[in-house]
């Protein structure tokens, strides 16, 4: 068990290639605006693993659903096959933990909820081409360890647990929409006496 967490530990450290550029690099990456994600999940078990199986897309559908209570618009799978210009990604590494003698004991698993987005780099834009980079924009990771029996239950409330920090962190740049006007209201009476489309 011991090496399992050194090595879930060495995957958490961010290679220096995956560092957000900096401002002078890109366009300064922030949560403010971002109201459309493409969204992952994705769950990689070690070889061999007998740890109960987790759907990804169950994942997937409690980050979209939980994102669309926040009036974010989530892009369709289909939409986001060549690229989306923002997207947020849960990915779980999960490795068995054994006994000296080989038995099952549990598991520890690298937890990491990461929100990226597509950047224009001025240093290297032209007035004939324009571009762009996807870097890291916001993210929390984190260790898990547990028995065998506890796996599933403690994967899904984690996952609860990274979406509310990335709420909290979206809602405090990102002011609620407005709520559509109604037909009766004054500002509906100027729309449609000025010609104005609702």
């Amino acid at each position: 068990m011991r090496s399992s967490i050194v090595v879930l530990g060495i995957l958490l450290l961010r290679p220096p290639h995956l560092a957000a550029q900096t401002e002078a690099e890109t366009q300064r990456a922030t949560l403010t605006g971002l109201r459309s994600f493409g969204v992952h999940a994705s769950v990689q078990l070690s070889q061999g693993a007998s740890l109960e199986s987790i759907d990804e897309r169950v994942l997937r559908a409690r980050v979209e659903d939980a994102l669309r209570r926040e009036g974010i618009v989530i892009q369709s799978q289909s939409g986001v096959r060549d690229g989306s210009q923002a997207s947020l990604d849960l990915l779980y590494v999960v490795m068995q933990t054994k006994d000296t003698a080989g038995r099952a004991l549990g598991f520890a698993a690298s937890s990491c909820l990461q929100a990226s987005q597509m950047v224009r780099i001025p240093r290297l834009t032209t007035p004939k081409h324009i571009a762009y980079a996807v870097v890291s924009t916001w993210r929390s990771c984190g260790l898990l360890v547990g028995d065998s029996a506890s796996f599933r239950a403690t994967m899904v409330q984690n996952a609860d647990q990274q979406l509310a920090r990335f709420l909290e962190a979206w809602r405090r740049v990102n002011l609620p929409l407005p709520p559509p006007a109604s037909p009766g209201s004054p500002e509906a009476r100027v729309s449609m006496e000025l010609g104005f489309d609702q």
